[in-house]
């Protein structure tokens, strides 16, 4: 009887010890499967394929790999979102993982593609901190800078720039950040141009308005005169002048010449008034 029951654990044990193996060679297939799709560019497809394995086997030892693979499958997608999911969900389940550090920085990544720029920027102020020996130290500064840039603060982008040009001149990121060192001049530059264009077109609408003062002055001045010799001819009977010309200066000299003469008359007609 015990030999029998030994027989029958021993059987169990090996369907128990086949059947795992099957499940972890299936895991593995398709595993492989989905980095074929990821290799050759169909990364939707291949994210799809993650995604499902970590779904259908959380606890096999491929979950965290699929996890991982799936946030940067989808990353490569365009489907950000769906990316950073997985990206949270494997840094906060896989804490102790080897492509912890990766990961962390792939966060950054993703929230700088979604546009929150400040959010990103923070990510990887922290990656820097906690990794500051990681090979992707450059990169990881090179995106903070360029987080900085698109939020317009240029005064903490500018620093960043300079320093992955002067510490790390041997990365790929030294010649990017060069690139937007010159773009950033040209962009200062053009500002200033702009600035310039601006006080100039100010400039000019002042003196225009200017002009249209000095013009209303003088209009008004002409309006003066006028009604000034009319009052004149009402007091002296003195006809309406003939004139030819429509010029108003021509006009103008000829009203305070007749105004002129009509006011020496009056004060010679005083003088002779008051003469004994």
């Amino acid at each position: 009887m015990k030999k029998k029951l030994l027989i029958v654990c021993f059987l169990f044990l090996n369907i128990t010890f086949v059947l795992y193996a099957e499940i972890s060679t299936a895991a593995l297939d398709e595993f492989t499967r989905a980095f074929d799709l990821f290799k050759k560019g169909d990364f939707r497809a291949a994210g799809a394929s993650f995604a499902s394995l970590y779904t259908a086997r959380p606890k096999d030892e491929i979950a965290a790999d699929s996890c991982f693979m799936a946030a940067q499958a989808y990353f490569n997608a365009g489907d950000y979102p769906t990316a950073y999911r997985f990206c949270e969900e494997f840094i906060w389940s896989y804490a102790d993982h080897a492509n912890i550090p990766d990961m962390e920085f792939q966060r950054g990544r993703i929230l700088f593609k979604m546009g929150h720029f400040k959010d990103a920027s923070s990510a990887f102020s922290v990656f820097l901190e906690k990794y500051p020996h990681n090979p992707l130290c450059p990169s990881a500064l090179f995106w903070k800078a360029e987080s900085f840039y698109h939020l317009g603060d240029i005064a903490q982008a500018l620093p960043l720039f300079n320093e992955i040009k002067e510490n790390y001149p041997d990365s790929d990121k030294a010649s990017l950040a060069v690139w937007r060192l010159t773009v950033m001049g040209l962009e200062a530059r053009e500002a200033m141009y702009l600035r310039l264009v601006e006080f100039e077109m100010g400039k000019n609408n002042t003196q225009e308005f200017e002009k249209m003062q000095r013009e209303a002055y003088l209009e008004q001045r002409y309006l003066r005169h006028y009604y000034f010799l009319k009052s004149l001819r009402a007091r002296s009977d003195i006809a309406e002048p003939s004139v030819e010309s429509n010029n108003k200066l021509d006009t103008l000299l000829d009203a305070k010449k007749r105004a002129l003469d009509l006011l020496v008359s009056l004060v010679n007609a005083y003088l002779e008034g008051i003469s004994p």
